[in-house]
């Protein structure tokens, strides 16, 4: 276990912004977490896991807390009843676990390819894209129990799922995420739902392939988000209001042309990007270095000279903006802190 005073968040952060966290414990094997734990309370500091840090928007003048980085990162597979379960520890690259599925031929996860972050933080967030969670073969998570202090293991139904959320994300202060086990098929079938893939395929007549479909998310998302190797960015800054099939109706009578998506955790999505664009004509807005993203108006991306003051003022703004037009609060999926987080409360 290594532990390292005052390091800058901006060097932790895909935003690349925010001042300094107290600590930096870094954990090399599943034993050092009864240690880590210990260490935090002894400084009387929260335990903050971190994995990539493509969520989060630190205070520009730091983070009173002790922030946790889980390092083991391997991926292995067994056969059990027929099925194939793929193992990912925690601190893995979600995407090179995407890749470590499609090179063995397994279905289930191609359409999250190229998400950032870790596979520890992806089960947090439960993260979605193109029509697909990980929720949906999610077989089994293994934790560290802060408050019990023992290993626990949830099952799928036990990790409570939502939109973006999970008992991980609802009890962040609690559970540290060991490793990840997903239920893969051989056999599976391309899910071409979302309307980006059902065009993309309809362009190019070829067969959907299980490395095709992986492709092909990797190319739209390319054309769609900033590069991190420019921008600092944490991807889409916010939450899709969610309805249910009635509740929906008042804002589709509002905006007829304005499409929304039926989500695989239940309920519907209306879609922010396509308000933010239509009517609030989002694009171009700027703060400082801040900026909306001209090929995806949900996303927020930030120049070398962005401050996390910049975002929030720009993110409060299109906030005040879009309660005025829709009568609706929408809230971060990125997640701040302290008063940042009031902010939007």
């Amino acid at each position: 276990m290594k532990i390292e005073e005052n390091v800058p968040l901006s060097s932790l952060t895909t935003f690349r912004t925010g001042g300094p966290a107290r600590f930096l414990i870094s954990v090399e094997k599943k034993e050092e977490l009864p240690q880590a734990v210990a260490f935090s309370r002894e400084q009387n500091l929260p335990l903050v896991p971190i994995g990539h840090g493509s969520n989060m928007l630190p205070p520009d003048d730091g983070l009173p807390v002790a922030l946790l980085k889980y390092l083991p990162n391997s991926i292995s597979e067994t056969e059990k009843d027929g099925k194939t379960f793929v193992i990912a520890e925690a601190g893995a690259v979600w995407d090179a676990l995407v890749s470590y599925a499609v090179s063995r031929g397994l279905w289930g996860i191609e359409n999250l390819a190229s998400i950032p972050g870790t596979t520890g933080a992806a089960v947090v967030q439960n993260i979605g894209a193109y029509g697909a969670v990980i929720g949906d073969t999610l077989h089994s998570v293994e934790v560290f129990d802060t408050h019990e202090e023992k290993f626990r293991t949830f099952s799928r139904e036990e990790c409570e799922f939502g939109y973006r959320t999970s008992i991980f994300k609802t009890n962040a202060d609690r559970y540290v995420i060991v490793s990840v086990m997903l239920a893969l098929s051989s056999k599976g079938m391309p899910n071409l739902q979302y309307r980006d893939l059902t065009v993309y395929f309809e362009k190019k007549p070829i067969e959907p392939t299980l490395v095709r479909v992986r492709d092909a998310v990797a190319e739209i998302r390319t054309s769609k988000f900033p590069p991190l190797d420019t921008y600092g960015t944490a991807g889409s800054f916010f939450l899709n209001p969610i309805f249910t099939a009635t509740s929906v109706k008042a804002i589709r009578e509002k905006y007829p042309m304005m499409p929304v998506y039926e989500l695989p955790e239940g309920g519907v999505k209306v879609p922010l990007a396509w308000i933010f664009d239509q009517i609030l004509h989002a694009k171009g807005r700027r703060e400082g270095g801040a900026f909306i993203w001209e090929k995806q108006p949900l996303v927020i991306a930030g120049e070398k000279n962005a401050t996390t003051r910049d975002v929030l003022v720009l993110a409060e703004g299109i906030v005040k903006d879009f309660f005025a037009e829709t009568g609706i609060k929408i809230s971060p999926e990125v997640r701040v802190f302290g008063k940042d987080k009031e902010k939007f409360s």
